[in-house]
């Protein structure tokens, strides 16, 4: 479903606008109406996405409308531990690599710094205690702290940390038209109902009425998501105990 169309009407303004029983353009022929309606839906499409990101199987969701791949890399720098992604909105991090020759990767693992329990204020000593092999990483706020730190060397190699993530959207504006929403077509009703929830003074009835698709939607959103790799076997294993 496009984001906005008056002429065939067809679009998510449109939808909203008949779910909140509002006259034809209401909302799309208003400045103000518009621009209230669009952070709206942006809001709704926010809560949904939260919802997919803890329930999807191992098809990872991304905005369709995007260009890209959400992922990211960026060079070592010499005895640096934190590594900030300023502009990278980050939902969620599903994996690290790391390369400190420039050639093999690792993976590395997560590893919480509070867990660490020898001191830390010595960055020598507390690199001696990680290996290169076998990185670690602690995510925090934008970023990360790498474990070990790279040297000149690594540097000079080219090596760098590469990073696989889940992203917001891309927010729509007023002006959009043609964009579609960033779920997949069966739950684009959703946007509308959830915007049409967030009416001022919306009708008890109607938000009622509103409510019921909402949670049923979401319910089969859930499940949607939850199974949309179906190519993927799964094995039941046998957790046997162990005796000394």
């Amino acid at each position: 479903m496009q984001y906005n169309n008056t002429t065939l009407k067809n679009g998510l303004v449109q939808r909203v606008e008949r779910l909140t029983q509002v006259s034809d353009g209401a909302i799309s022929g208003d400045t103000t109406l518009l621009a209230y309606t669009t952070s709206d839906i942006n809001e709704t499409i926010h809560e949904l996405i939260s919802t997919v990101l803890n329930t999807q199987d191992d098809f990872d969701w991304d905005d369709p409308n995007r260009t890209d791949y959400p992922v990211a890399t960026t060079p070592l720098i010499a005895n640096q531990r934190d590594y900030q992604f300023d502009n990278i909105s980050f939902l969620r991090i599903n994996r690290v690599d790391v390369s400190y020759d420039g050639v093999n990767y690792y993976r590395a693992t997560p590893f919480d710094s509070d867990s660490y329990l020898d001191g830390m204020g010595n960055d020598t000593t507390v690199d001696g205690m990680f290996s290169k092999t076998d990185p670690k990483y602690d995510p925090k706020a934008v970023g990360l702290w790498l474990y070990p730190r790279a040297s000149a060397t690594d540097v000079t190699n080219g090596g760098k940390i590469r990073i696989e993530y889940s992203r917001s959207f891309d927010e729509f504006t007023v002006s959009d038209t043609t964009q579609e929403v960033p779920l997949d077509r069966p739950f684009h009703e959703l946007v509308a109902i959830g915007a049409a929830m967030k009416k001022p003074n919306i009708d008890n009835d109607l938000f009622t009425k509103l409510q019921r698709k909402w949670n049923e939607g979401t319910e089969l959103m859930k499940t949607h998501y939850a199974n949309r790799n179906e190519d993927m076997d799964l094995k039941l294993i046998i957790n046997e105990p162990l005796y000394s």
